[in-house]
């Protein structure tokens, strides 16, 4: 009786991690029906143990046609990008990273700036004039600059804004979109943009 109990036990448990798996892939091919460029599936193998850096490792790489360079995201937002690829998988540096930045709008007023990472769970908007309109809950998404991220992916959410007396920038946090602690899939966006090696 025990045996079975245990039996029945673990083939649920199995039953709900396939029901998890199914909802965050359809989330995905709902994503992916919204963005006007070919991707790439892939799942998360590794995160980087480093405190120096903030990286993930993917299970597809450059005979699957993905590129250094290439944008990574999931139905949430923005990832990262590709840094280092290998035959079967892929380093991706996450946005989180302190090596991280791209050019960013504020959606409700159309301003631009830098989005840094910084280490930890946040990112910082940077180089925003003290003169300009920013609020907490402000939405910010990509804006297409550069060629990499697609314009207006969701990258993150304010939580902070800061004008000092003087200066001229004012000092904005972002709360990222991706729960990067429960990150299992993501979407590789193909561009011709993307490095060999």
């Amino acid at each position: 009786m025990q045996e079975e109990v245990h039996r029945l036990r673990h083939e649920n448990n199995e039953l709900r991690e396939s029901a998890l798996a199914v909802e965050r892939l359809r989330s995905l091919l709902r994503f992916k029906g919204q963005v006007p460029a070919p991707m790439i599936s892939a799942e998360v193998v590794a995160y980087s143990p480093s405190a120096w850096f903030r990286t993930i490792v993917i299970n597809k790489g450059q005979r699957d046609g993905v590129r250094k360079g290439m944008a990574t995201v999931t139905w949430e937002g923005v990832v990262g990008r590709i840094v280092r690829i290998a035959p079967h998988s892929s380093v991706v540096l996450l946005v989180l990273d302190r090596n991280s930045s791209m050019d960013v709008l504020v959606q409700r007023t159309r301003t631009r700036g830098i989005i840094e990472g910084e280490g930890g769970a946040l990112c910082y908007l940077r180089y925003v004039p003290r003169t300009e309109d920013i609020q907490i809950g402000d939405h910010i998404v990509t804006s297409g600059l550069g060629g990499i991220f697609p314009k207006g992916l969701s990258l993150g959410e304010v939580v902070m804004v800061e004008k000092q007396e003087y200066g001229l920038f004012q000092e904005v946090e972002v709360r990222p979109s991706v729960d990067f602690s429960r990150l299992e899939e993501v979407m590789v966006i193909v561009t011709s943009g993307g490095e060999e090696g």
